[in-house]
């Protein structure tokens, strides 16, 4: 490929060598990319701002037979605020892990590089606030192929009609079933999170954020949408933990 220009979002880093970093950037045009920022470590490099996370940048990889290398790069919004909170930096992280996660490299996701952006720019503007990361969640899946199937039960496709007893959701299946199809690891949800869910899909993020949901939907859609990514992740959310400790923490 060469030298080509694509603009980035910086998702993780580690350290290479003496100087180095290895970055795992998600970009606009080639998808997730892994590449090495040549002493981005020293405190003068103009690398250094380039590779901080949640850093969106235009970037000029050179794509070698190994391992890529940012030549350069100009800083088009450097999410200061994401780091300088911790909670703020938490919250980013698990959304910068689910794309890691669920990505592979060299994969285009134009539309997932939009969601990322647009849920970093309402964390920064709005504050961290659990239906824009149940909005985030349900939307990647759904980008990626896997959208809850909810009109129908996904064994034997009939109506889901909502209030007629109760709602039961696959993991595995990947959508709702009818009470005659439910299995014992199925998980049964209320037709709150049921009707949540739906809207979830519907509505954009920021029109969600005034939205006020009961503690049982609450912890319903957290789980049943946590078990659903780190299924199709096979992988768990490393993140998510200390993220849900700090939320559970007296504001």
């Amino acid at each position: 490929m060469g030298l080509f220009s694509t603009e980035a979002i910086a998702l993780k880093g580690k350290d290479l060598g003496e100087a180095d970093r290895l970055i795992t950037f998600f970009t606009r045009e080639v998808g997730k990319k892994r590449a090495v920022a040549n002493g981005a470590r020293r405190i003068r490099s103009n690398m250094s701002a380039l590779v901080q996370p949640f850093t969106v940048s235009r970037l000029y990889i050179y794509q070698g037979s190994s391992l890529s290398r940012v030549r350069s790069g100009e800083i088009l919004e450097n999410n200061l605020a994401l780091r300088e909170d911790l909670l703020l930096m938490t919250a980013a992280s698990y959304l910068a892990e689910m794309v890691d996660y669920l990505l592979e490299e060299d994969d285009p996701q134009e539309e997932v590089f939009i969601l990322l952006l647009n849920s970093l720019t309402i964390l920064k503007e709005k504050g961290v606030q659990p239906i824009l990361l149940r909005s985030f969640e349900i939307r990647l899946i759904s980008m990626l192929g896997y959208q809850p199937r909810l009109e129908h039960c996904v064994k034997c496709t009939r109506e889901i009609k909502t209030g007629e007893g109760q709602a039961f959701f696959s993991i595995g299946q990947g959508g709702i079933k009818c009470s005659n199809c439910r299995e014992e690891m199925d998980k049964t949800i209320s037709w709150g999170t049921f009707k949540v869910l739906n809207r979830l899909l519907e509505t954009p993020a920021r029109q969600l954020l005034n939205l006020r949901l009961e503690d049982r939907v609450q912890k319903e859609l957290e789980s049943l949408l946590v078990e659903f990514i780190e299924y199709r992740s096979e992988r768990r959310l490393n993140t998510l933990s200390f993220l849900q400790s700090l939320l559970a923490e007296p504001s």
